[in-house]
């Protein structure tokens, strides 16, 4: 599997930017009109649409580079989701307590940033941030504590005291890809371009 990059691009948002979570759900409908409907993934999928973004020359010739490097849909990059990209609540910064890590039992001193975005499991934060990550142990904020900002993972320099709560705030970006090995791009007048559509998709990674 090609590695996903470990950087961000900053897609040219605009007004027609459009995005959210997806699910998959089996529907089966029965003789007696009834439905039996099964949650086929225990999280969603996001999805963004870009479409009549206009681009300078520049910055249309980034997102060509940009492109071309990622192989179109063969190499996941970071996106920082404009509709959501912080634990912290709007309005406010980030605070060691915005989520809950894990429990302290005295032996395990790895573990992954997680946040609660409604589902009935927490979603994996594999790509928090660098420098954006805040911690604390029962209450308390803690610090020199490594996190890699290429998995989510959090090391501690000594396991966490049994019954001990851990909590964490961070800034977020989101692997991606783009959806298909097409890009369009139009020239609406000299040194003036639009990007007429442009589709990402999230991709799952799991937890070492």
């Amino acid at each position: 599997m090609t590695p996903i990059a470990n950087t961000r691009f900053q897609i040219p948002l605009g007004f027609q930017t459009s995005g959210g979570p997806e699910w998959s759900t089996g529907i089966v409908s029965l003789t007696s009109g009834e439905e039996v409907r099964n949650a086929i993934w225990a999280q969603p999928l996001r999805k963004w649409q870009l479409v009549g973004v206009p681009l300078n020359e520049g910055a249309a010739n980034d997102l060509l580079k940009f492109f071309n490097a990622r192989s179109g849909a063969a190499q996941g990059f970071r996106f920082s989701d404009p509709f959501g990209h912080s634990t912290a609540r709007p309005g406010f910064s980030v605070s060691p307590l915005d989520e809950h890590l894990g429990q302290g039992d005295g032996v395990a001193d790895r573990f992954f940033l997680t946040r609660d975005d409604g589902s009935v499991m927490r979603k994996p934060v594999t790509r928090p941030v660098a420098g954006s990550v805040r911690m604390a142990i029962d209450g308390t904020e803690v610090t020199d504590v490594p996190v890699d900002d290429a998995t989510g993972e959090v090391t501690f320099p000594s396991p966490p005291a049994p019954g001990t709560t851990l909590t964490a705030g961070f800034d977020y970006d989101l692997p991606v890809r783009f959806e298909t090995d097409r890009l369009e791009l139009s020239q609406t007048s000299s040194g003036a371009f639009q990007l007429v559509r442009l589709s990402l998709v999230e991709i799952r990674e799991a937890l070492a």
